[in-house]
C-alpha cells in the first residue's frame, strides 16, 4: 500500500515533544492548543461566535445558518487537564454547521487546579443552561444532545448516565475517541497498537490528577463500568473510534454493554486513523467524514 503524506505529516505533528522549558502540565496544555495544525472547515466560517457566562463559567455557542430549536453541549477533551472552547472550536463549528444545531461549548474548569467534581459541575451547568436558554437568550430547547472526545466523551458519558449532577433529558449522545475506563480493560483486539497520543500510563497519571481520591474502577471516573439500569437510560449513541488506538477496544466494550441493555447504539471504528482524527478537518478526508456522520446522526 502506498504511504499516505496526510497521514503521516499528521502522525509526526503528534509524536512531537511539548515546547521546551515548560512543566509537564504547561506541555500537554501547549499540545492539546495546537492539536489540530490550525486545521479547519466551512463551519468555522459560517457560525457565530456568541460568548456567554454560565455562572462562573464562560462558554461560546457556536450558532450556524438557519439553526433550529435544538442544541448541543460539547465537552472539549484534553485528558481533564487541557484543553479549551479555542482548542476545539473547529469541531464544534463543523458539528453545528451539519447538524444545524447550535452548538455551547463550556470553558470547564481543569485539573489539577481544579479537581473532580469542579468541570463535571460546569458541564452539567452547561447543560441545564442549553436546555433553558439559546444563542439569543432564554427560551425552551426543542432537544439537547450531548457530545464529547477523549477526556471530555468520559464526562458526556457520566453525565448522560447520570452519574453525576443531575441534567435534563437528552436526544443524542455522541461519543468520539472516547476515555472510557482509567484501568486497562480486555481490549477485544488481537495485536498492539501504535498509538502517538494516548498510553495507559499516561491514562492513569491524568486521572490521578481529576480524581485523586477516587479510585480507577469508580464509574463516575470510569463510566464503562456503570451498572446496567444506568445504561438502560442512555438516549441514541452513536461512537466513533479507531482501529489503531489505544481506546479502542473501551469504545467496543461500552457499545456492547448498551447492545447488552437494549439501547441503540452505533459503533463506528475507522481504520488508521489517530485519536479525535476529526480535529484534521481538510487534512484527512476521514476527518471530514466522520463529523458528516456525526452530524447526520445529530441532526436526528
Amino acid at each position: 500500500m502506498m504511504a499516505r503524506r496526510d497521514l503521516a505529516a499528521v502522525i509526526a505533528h503528534l509524536r512531537q515533544p511539548p515546547p521546551a522549558g515548560l512543566d509537564p502540565i504547561a506541555g500537554m496544555r501547549a499540545l492539546v492548543a495546537d492539536y489540530g495544525m490550525g486545521c479547519s472547515g466551512p463551519g468555522l466560517a459560517a457560525c457565530q461566535v456568541k460568548p456567554v457566562m454560565i455562572g462562573q463559567c464562560a462558554a461560546e455557542w457556536l450558532v450556524p445558518p438557519q439553526a433550529g430549536d435544538a442544541r448541543l453541549v460539547y465537552l472539549h477533551g484534553g485528558g481533564w487537564v487541557a484543553g479549551s472552547p479555542t482548542s476545539h472550536r473547529a469541531i464544534a463549528a463543523e458539528l453545528a454547521l451539519g447538524s444545524r444545531r447550535a452548538v455551547l461549548v463550556p470553558d470547564y474548569r481543569l485539573a489539577p487546579e481544579h479537581p473532580f467534581p469542579a468541570g463535571l459541575a460546569d458541564a452539567a451547568a452547561a447543560l441545564g443552561h442549553a436546555a433553558r436558554h439559546g444563542p439569543d437568550g432564554p427560551g425552551a430547547a426543542a432537544g439537547v444532545a450531548l457530545a464529547g472526545d477523549s477526556a471530555g466523551g468520559n464526562m458526556a458519558a457520566v453525565l448522560a448516565l447520570s452519574l453525576g449532577p443531575a441534567v435534563p433529558a437528552l436526544d443524542r449522545l455522541l461519543l468520539i475517541s472516547p476515555f472510557l475506563a482509567v484501568a486497562e480493560a480486555p481490549d477485544g483486539f488481537a495485536g498492539p497498537v501504535d498509538d502517538p497520543v494516548v498510553a495507559l500510563a499516561g491514562m492513569a497519571l491524568v486521572a490521578g490528577l481529576y480524581a485523586p481520591a477516587m479510585a480507577s474502577d469508580d464509574p463516575r471516573i470510569s463510566p464503562l463500568n456503570a451498572h446496567a439500569e444506568a445504561l438502560a437510560g442512555l438516549p441514541p449513541t452513536l461512537i466513533q473510534a479507531s482501529a489503531a488506538e489505544t481506546l479502542r477496544g473501551q469504545a467496543l466494550l461500552f457499545a456492547q454493554r448498551l447492545w447488552s441493555a437494549g439501547r441503540w447504539a452505533r459503533l463506528s471504528l475507522w481504520p488508521d486513523m489517530p485519536h479525535v482524527w476529526h480535529a484534521f478537518i481538510g487534512q484527512l478526508p476521514e476527518a471530514d467524514s466522520a463529523i458528516a456522520e456525526a452530524a447526520a446522526f445529530l441532526a436526528g
